[in-house]
């Protein structure tokens, strides 16, 4: 299998980018099972789930999307063989002790699609980025638990958040930037409503500001008026 070193300028630990065909990755798994997510935090959660049956819908229906949906996966090795390939490139032809510790999720709907649908050929478009990172026997129990904790954690992300880039909020966003509400009752200056579009924007608009220009910022846009997508839904 074609891969790139990526541990370039490091001595501790050598890993590799690997884009993997799908459909060696789901005989890896029929091959072994259970095995190979033993250092996961979780085997195959089934096809129930939402996530698992956005995975399977875009095996059956979009397999040629499949490396640019997908997150990838994150496996550890003890032992890689690498040899020269054509243009210069390198081959993995061994692994020993291969442990997907992120993306069974992915790995098993592989091989559950493909045993339910009986096409042979429905995972032949389908590739999958792939991060491995060959770690010593001796330093496997420290240092592979951490990575699969690290790899499984993740900045929560809302259903609401993944329309912060639709045109209609892109609009609200420079509405709220643009226009002035009438002053208060007793005060002096407008102020605005702020439209927080993308979770965080309003700390992060404040983060490089020097003194006075944050105290004109936050006179401006008070953070009672500081709205989500949420917010203005209801």
């Amino acid at each position: 299998i074609a891969c790139l070193p990526a541990h370039l300028g490091s001595e501790s630990y050598k890993s590799f980018l690997i884009v993997m065909p799908g459909a060696i990755l789901s005989s890896l798994y029929g091959r072994f099972g259970a095995r190979l997510l033993e250092q996961n935090v979780r085997s195959f959660l089934q096809a129930r789930g939402k996530v698992n049956q956005g995975i399977k819908a875009t095996i059956l229906n979009e397999p040629h999307m499949f490396f640019a949906y997908n997150n990838g996966i994150t496996a550890t090795a003890q032992e890689v063989e690498v040899e020269g390939g054509g243009d210069g490139g390198l081959q993995i032809t061994r692994i020993r002790d291969l442990q997907i510790v992120n993306g069974g999720q992915t790995t098993a709907s592989l091989f559950h699609t493909l045993r339910v649908s009986k096409d042979k050929t429905i995972l032949q478009d389908i590739f999958v980025q792939m991060k491995l990172s060959v770690i010593d026997s001796a330093e496997s129990e420290l240092v592979v638990p951490r990575i699969s904790e690290y790899a499984n954690t993740q900045n929560r992300v809302n259903a609401a958040d993944f329309f912060s880039n639709h045109p209609f909020h892109i609009r609200m966003e420079g509405y709220s930037r643009r226009l002035w509400a009438p002053a208060q009752q007793g005060a002096q200056r407008e102020t605005r409503w702020f439209y927080e579009r993308a979770r965080g924007q309003y700390a992060d608009a404040q983060a490089k500001l020097s003194p006075p220009e944050l105290r004109k910022f936050k006179a401006e846009n008070p953070k009672p008026q500081m709205f989500s997508k949420t917010d203005l839904a209801k």
